[in-house]
């Protein structure tokens, strides 16, 4: 993929970001879970009661999903048009990001398009089916609220290191290239603490 071969999603420093979608996702499986078990007529009630949400969920997804593509484009215009060479990891997070958004734009579209069939007028036979679709679409909405999470973290990391580049009284030479040797510089101590 040209120039990101060697920047590896690990040296890009998301895993804080992956470790908060990753606990966000246990803790709204777990709010669900937590309700105990159930039977099939339960969980049909359930699949009832949480289908409307999860289609609000689908579709703030699906315009949160976009207007991140949207506003990557102008990060993008905005890093290229900057007199300042800026180290090639920054384009490969907005790369890394646009990837999840796009991952998660597709998922959503899935599980809206699947929340729309009419379970409730399914044969009797998939009765006891009911269980298992309750806790798939538990599952579902858990992951997809966890992969938003971590797509939000990436975000914030990839727009507070951007930010560096116009504040007046911060140094950005981390996230520059160097012009001389066309090496990334070294880290000031100012951006350490």
């Amino acid at each position: 993929m040209g120039f990101g071969n060697d920047l590896s999603f690990k040296s890009l420093k998301f895993t804080k970001a992956l470790y908060g979608g990753i606990i966000s996702t246990l803790i709204i499986f777990l709010g669900g879970y937590l309700v105990g078990s159930l039977g099939s007529f339960e969980a049909l009630e359930n699949i009832k009661e949480i289908r409307p949400s999860l289609r609000f969920v689908c579709s703030a997804i699906l315009t949160a999903t976009s207007t991140i593509l949207a506003l990557l484009l102008t990060l993008l215009s905005f890093s290229g048009n900057t007199d300042k060479n800026i180290h090639p990891e920054h384009y490969v997070r907005i790369q890394w990001i646009a990837r999840f958004a796009t991952f998660t734009f597709a998922a959503a579209i899935c599980l809206l398009l699947f929340l729309n069939l009419p379970i409730e007028n399914a044969d009797e036979k998939l009765q006891k089916y009911y269980v298992a679709l309750y806790y798939i679409f538990l599952s579902y909405g858990a992951i997809m609220g966890g992969l938003m999470i971590s797509i939000v973290l990436m975000l914030y990391q990839a727009a507070s290191e951007i930010i560096l580049l116009v504040h007046p009284n911060k140094e950005e030479d981390y996230i520059l290239v160097s012009e001389q040797s066309g090496e990334e510089k070294e880290p000031s101590s100012s951006q350490e603490s």
